[in-house]
């Protein structure tokens, strides 16, 4: 990261809040520095994040996780593709369809769901793009009107933490091996 963050400059819930990390993972996690100099903004990503990713939710962890990869490696942050092949690992113990997913399209592994998913992800993240009739038309053959909301959600989330971490510099903590080598 090219903004340095000594732990002493902080405030003092995002010291709090490190100090937490550190008990869970080992480690601060490297986003936290950054949002954490202005604490209301770290507090309300992690508030969006707690609401777009409840076990309440029509969309479920592994295709949240599997989209905010693909979102991710579009926006290059690393952090982000780390973390969320972590999760997806974690949660389907599996690591094929995040070693394919740059190339997604050529490849019968994903569901239908899933395939639709991941075009509007990159329909919504890639500037220019648009969302044609076509896609809205295969949206609602796999999505209830409240999925689409929160899918939707899903993909600004992800842009806005991605794109943050990416114009940062931000780098990975080294969460999951399986990103090494793409």
């Amino acid at each position: 990261m090219w903004l340095k963050f000594e732990n002493d400059q902080l405030p003092l819930l995002t010291r709090l809040i490190l100090f937490l990390q550190r008990k869970k993972f080992g480690f601060d996690l490297n986003p936290t520095k950054a949002w954490g100099m202005v604490p209301r903004l770290m507090l309300g990503m992690n508030f969006f994040f707690k609401l777009i990713s409840s076990k309440r939710s029509g969309i479920d962890a592994s295709l949240r996780t599997l989209i905010s990869v693909r979102i991710s490696q579009i926006n290059n942050c690393e952090f982000c593709v780390d973390m969320n092949s972590h999760l997806f690992f974690e949660n389907k113990g599996e690591t094929e369809k995040i070693s394919q997913l740059k190339s997604w399209q050529a490849n019968n592994i994903y569901s239908a769901r899933e395939q639709v998913a991941l075009e509007y992800a990159e329909t919504v993240t890639i500037t220019g793009r648009t969302v044609t009739p076509e896609l809205q038309t295969k949206l609602l053959q796999h999505f209830k009107k409240e999925e689409i909301i929160e899918l939707t959600a899903i993909i600004a989330y992800q842009n806005l933490s991605s794109k943050f971490n990416s114009a940062l510099d931000i780098k990975p903590n080294g969460f999951c091996d399986i990103t090494k080598s793409k």
